[in-house]
């Protein structure tokens, strides 16, 4: 009896001993899966372009280069925020406080050649105010050192096409010390190409284009072209703001349009 009780216990224990190695060996398999989903890299975000028909029939393209991973992917820790932390210059000031007319500017951290059009700069705050009103939202009142920052920011873009993030890796807002520059919106429009044809009655390469002015971007086609982009939309339509500046940054055969925006 004693040697059949000693074979049963060293048979049970040799049984729980494979049980929980197989238990283990399980897990290690449950969890190489999830180890290959980490490290699986995301897939670049494609730059946000949008295409429309306005004013006679024209096309009119925008271009515009997010911010690689904007989102969190499903892999990622949230790491929640503290209850309490000691407040910095910028959190000391009333989010809710208006710019003043006139606060320090940054210079751009990388300077290009060219000019900004003050006319057309005008032009595009009237059209953005005429959008405002035909959405109850309110108009904009210009802001002088607003228009400056949208002058820099706008130089900054035109060699560094990323949304709302300096050549430098700073975020946009850091253009004004004391936060006055609440939010931007900027765009590279794409000029549209005119495509010769050969007449062999006349011998030469004609243009069967209407004029260039009706292919040249005015303020009208670039608020216009805002609109059909649902982002753009809901930044300029936002009623919480009451001050602007603009940008018509032209340089080389391109130029930059785009807003800076406050309260």
């Amino acid at each position: 009896m004693k040697i059949r009780s000693l074979a049963f216990m060293a048979a049970l224990v040799l049984g729980t001993s494979l049980l929980l190695t197989g238990c283990g060996g399980n897990n290690n398999a449950a969890e190489e899966p999830a180890a290959e989903e980490n490290t699986a890299q995301e897939e670049p975000l494609a730059p946000l372009t949008v295409s429309g028909t306005a004013d006679k029939g024209r096309n009119i393209d925008f271009i515009r280069t997010p911010v690689p991973g904007d989102g969190l992917s499903s892999s990622e820790e949230v790491t929640p925020e503290p209850a309490f932390s000691a407040p910095t210059g910028d959190e000391l000031a009333d989010p809710d406080e208006a710019a003043p007319q006139f606060f320090d500017v940054e210079d751009p951290v990388d300077n290009l050649m060219g000019y900004n059009d003050n006319d057309m700069c005008d032009q595009l705050i009237k059209e953005l105010n005429a959008r405002r009103t035909a959405f109850a939202v309110g108009t904009l009142t210009k802001n002088t050192s607003l228009c400056v920052a949208a002058d820099v920011r706008g130089r900054e873009y035109a060699l560094y096409p990323v949304y709302k993030e300096r050549p430098d890796g700073r975020p946009f807002t850091s253009i004004s010390p004391q936060g006055y520059v609440k939010d931007e919106y900027f765009v590279i429009p794409a000029r549209n190409s005119v495509t010769p044809k050969w007449d062999a009655s006349k011998g030469a390469w004609t243009n069967p284009s209407p004029s260039y002015k009706e292919y040249t971007y005015t303020p009208y086609l670039v608020v216009e072209g805002l609109m059909e982009i649902r982002e753009a939309r809901n930044i300029l339509m936002n009623e919480n703001y009451k001050q602007v500046g603009a940008t018509w940054f032209v340089t080389g055969s391109y130029f930059i349009a785009g807003f800076t925006l406050s309260y």
